[in-house]
């Protein structure tokens, strides 16, 4: 039998470390075991809008030019227009998702955490879990093991089936970045996203609802980021992925909490993923140490409200090519609602977040434009 640990995490994704991180400042012993082994790879945009960087630093965790690259904003465009907008608080950062990883891992090590690496859960009880053969005790069981969780199945939590599902792939490629926005390229039933992760290589990000659609053969769409990539080589292997809208029933159910893609998880188009992650892990934290799950069942659902609305006004974006041409036209002639729109979207704080009333005042926007 291991030590007993007051937080168990089953998943040592960018969520679960967050919450041990987290946990652990707050005064708790915390393990976490994972099945994989480090450097953890996934398929990914790579950028941390404001609010995850802000997350990170209330972890301890101050990134610099030597780990990512600072990116200042974020452009839309497709082959009529274009419109663009400056981040007014904060910094963003594009950042390898296994150097993240490891920055994580570095920092959880250093308050304490307990890790148990290439060990497979098998099964858990009220008190704990089995991996490798080995008992874990704990009071309180996190999963933070995607949007298939096995502790969210094991509690009855599991995620509704996912609104829409859709698939990404990503890589790196050795070319100087020729911007500090992260690009977000709008094509037929397909986005790619460009975001500067260094200061000679980008991450080209692909989404599309076509599994058999790769970045190559993509880029005939985007002629625009093909001349760019054209004297530039791949400098990783090509990584895909699911992405998709979805949620569990619910957040916690006696001493099991989710967190991550296991409680909610966003289309990889709206780039908030670790965003809602890191701070859902601050939230569960607190709740943990105050051994009140039910605040942080609230604190979830509120912070989570505005983002599901956005995924689903993006997805009607990628759906209808009708209707994106009339959102560009208008962000494109009116910047300052762009700029409007793209800063509740990073906003630090769920009360900074478009509202329902503004999201219905955009809709009658764009049907006039």
């Amino acid at each position: 039998m291991a030590k007993h640990a007051d937080v168990l995490v089953i998943g040592a994704g960018p969520a679960g470390i967050a919450t041990a991180i987290a946990a652990s400042l707050k005064g708790l012993r915390v393990s976490v075991l994972d099945y994989r082994k480090p450097p953890i790879q996934k398929s990914c945009g790579e950028g941390l809008l404001p609010a995850a960087v802000t997350s990170l630093q209330n972890l301890g965790i101050h990134l610099n030019s030597r780990e990512g690259f600072p990116f200042r904003g974020i452009r839309f465009s497709d082959e009529e227009f274009s419109a663009s907008a400056r981040i007014t608080k904060g910094t963003g950062y594009g950042v390898r998702r296994a150097e993240l990883h490891r920055i994580l891992v570095e920092r959880a090590c250093q308050v304490g955490v307990a890790f148990h690496w290439g060990i497979r859960v098998t099964g858990f009880d009220a008190r704990g879990a089995q991996a490798g053969g080995v008992y874990f005790p704990c009071r309180w069981l996190v999963g933070a093991d995607g949007q298939n969780s096995t502790v969210g199945k094991w509690a009855n939590l599991s995620s509704r089936p996912p609104r829409t599902a859709r698939f990404g792939f990503s890589r790196h490629y050795a070319v100087v970045p020729w911007t500090d926005l992260v690009e977000v390229h709008w094509g037929p039933g397909c986005q790619i996203f460009l975001t500067p992760t260094g200061s000679d290589e980008i991450c080209i990000a692909l989404l599309s609802h076509d599994p058999q659609l790769r970045i190559d053969r993509a880029l005939a769409y985007f002629p625009e980021v093909a001349e760019r990539l054209k004297s530039s080589r791949p400098l990783t292997a090509e990584l895909g992925g699911v992405t998709s809208l979805g949620r569990a029933r619910s957040v916690v159910s006696g001493h099991v909490a989710l967190v991550g893609d296991a409680s909610f998880t966003v289309d990889g188009i709206t780039g908030q993923g670790l965003s809602l992650a890191f701070q859902h892990a601050i939230l569960l934290a607190e709740a943990l140490a105050h051994e009140d799950l039910h605040s942080y069942e609230i604190a979830h659902g509120e912070i989570s409200r505005a983002p599901w609305r956005m995924t689903r006004l993006l997805l009607l974006m990628d759906r209808s090519a009708w209707l994106r041409r009339k959102v560009l036209r208008l962000f494109a002639g009116n910047p300052a609602l762009f700029s409007k729109v793209m800063s509740a979207h990073m906003a630090e704080a769920a009360q900074e977040s478009l509202k329902a009333t503004e999201v219905l005042g955009l809709g009658w926007q764009v049907l006039r434009a």
